[in-house]
């Protein structure tokens, strides 16, 4: 039997292997939820995570931040989006994202709490830190990058500080409809496609300042002008975030998904401060309001280790900690990619029947770390096949080398190809031949 035709799914299908969190086209997230591998691992994270939210709906709380660390591969960002879909009951071809997650899940009493988690009406950020943030990595660099976020996530130009706030402070007074129709006015374009580019139209925002606020033109040139609105303190920030939800029902909540915080932050310890600031900030005045969730390539006391300034504050903010493992990698692949027609599999079993000790002498190894491994069952030849189970956890082990000390070095991340697609390619490479 040729390889090709042993696979339940076309094994030359497009197979997203490298999530993206800024990716969000219906058929890529329809793919994300449909065929997400629920394992073991993943199962006990949604339990743990669940259960402490679940718990801050009830008493508010300073304990909002949840680190999510992981070698690179191990399906961290993919976490990252679960979670934000299946909070903000986004919808996906007609079905909430929540009923993509219930099928897979056999605990009711698990089943339970995330549909009470889902329940609230909640409205999630998801950005990827390492995109949004700012060319210049000063020390404000993640509260700039949490400011712009959020300010777009109100429909202000996150983009521009020193423009969301004039936005914010026109839709205080109830005059935004009356600003962006006298700006088409006098320019002839729309505010919203034409605000990137302000500083070109002085004097029709100048006009439409007077206009509309009641400006005097010196007052409205000094506005325009002025560098002192790009400012913006943590304790401004969270303030806005506080009447943002005061506009909201009582069990409002609102979420920051923030992807490759680890990576962004690396070693530079203004930006752990910046994080734990404003992490701490937000867990005092929100209680529990607002959620913060991260994800690392490295575990929360690698990456403050690295530095000699302490940051227990930060550990103790981050207090839902959840590890994705190698265990994870392995049968995701084995479910997404090689999964095996009923067919296949007892042919293979028929195989490794009569090969088995054949097998076993190729692929044991004296003197090998515990985790090297060979087929063990006729079932684990068949799930593993055309793949030994070892190779696995080594070509983890090999990207995770790579990342640390190839040329590439800590940019290898991003738009390499992931361990999944990775093993995809490896089966098409041998597809024409057979057992």
């Amino acid at each position: 039997m040729k390889l090709q035709t042993m696979f339940q799914k076309d094994i030359n299908r497009d197979i997203n292997g490298v999530i993206k969190v800024n990716q969000r086209d219906e058929d890529s997230l329809h793919q994300e939820l449909s065929e997400y591998i629920l394992t073991k691992e993943l199962r006990s994270h949604f339990c743990t995570f669940f259960t402490h939210y679940a718990g801050a709906l009830d008493v508010p709380t300073d304990k909002m931040g949840v680190w999510i660390s992981g070698f690179f591969g191990s399906g961290k960002s993919h976490f990252l989006k679960m979670l934000s879909y299946l909070l903000s009951g986004r919808e996906i071809r007609g079905r909430r994202a929540l009923s993509y997650l219930l099928e897979k899940l056999e605990d009711p009493e698990v089943r339970a709490l995330a549909e009470r988690c889902c329940s609230v009406p909640t409205e999630t950020i998801l950005f990827n830190i390492d995109i949004e943030g700012p060319v210049t990595k000063d020390k404000t660099a993640v509260l700039r990058t949490f400011a712009k976020m959020f300010y777009r996530h109100c429909g202000y130009y996150g983009d521009d500080l020193k423009i969301a706030r004039l936005e914010r402070f026109i839709a205080r007074q109830g005059k935004t409809e009356a600003f962006q129709e006298a700006f088409r006015a006098v320019n002839g374009a729309p505010w919203i496609e034409s605000r990137d580019a302000f500083a070109f139209f002085e004097d029709d925002v100048v006009s439409v300042l007077q206009s509309v606020l009641g400006m005097s033109e010196q007052a409205a040139r000094n506005w325009f002008n002025g560098e002192e609105t790009n400012e913006l303190s943590i304790a401004q920030l969270v303030s806005d975030i506080v009447e943002y939800l005061d506009t909201k029902d009582e069990n409002f909540r609102l979420l920051f998904l923030v992807d490759e915080v680890g990576q962004y932050i690396g070693d530079d310890g203004d930006l752990m401060i910046n994080l734990q600031s404003l992490t701490e900030e937000i867990g005092s005045r929100c209680r529990g309001k607002v959620w913060l969730l991260v994800t690392s390539q490295e575990v929360l006391d690698s990456v403050t280790g690295r530095s000699s300034n302490d940051f227990s504050k930060i550990q103790s903010r981050f207090d839902t900690r959840l590890s994705l493992t190698s265990s994870s990698v392995d049968e995701v692949i084995r479910k997404r990619v090689l999964a095996k027609t009923e067919e296949a599999t007892a042919l293979l079993q028929a195989v490794y029947a009569r090969e088995h000790a054949v097998l076993k002498n190729l692929f044991t190894f004296s003197g090998s770390a515990s985790d090297v491994k060979g087929f063990t069952t006729g079932e684990d030849f068949a799930a593993a096949f055309p793949f030994v189970p070892y190779q696995f956890l080594m070509i983890q082990k090999v990207l995770a080398e790579i990342r640390k000390h190839g040329n590439a070095g800590k940019s290898f991340s991003g738009a390499e190809r992931s361990m999944l697609s990775g093993f995809q390619e490896a089966a098409q490479q041998m597809q024409h031949r057979d057992e």
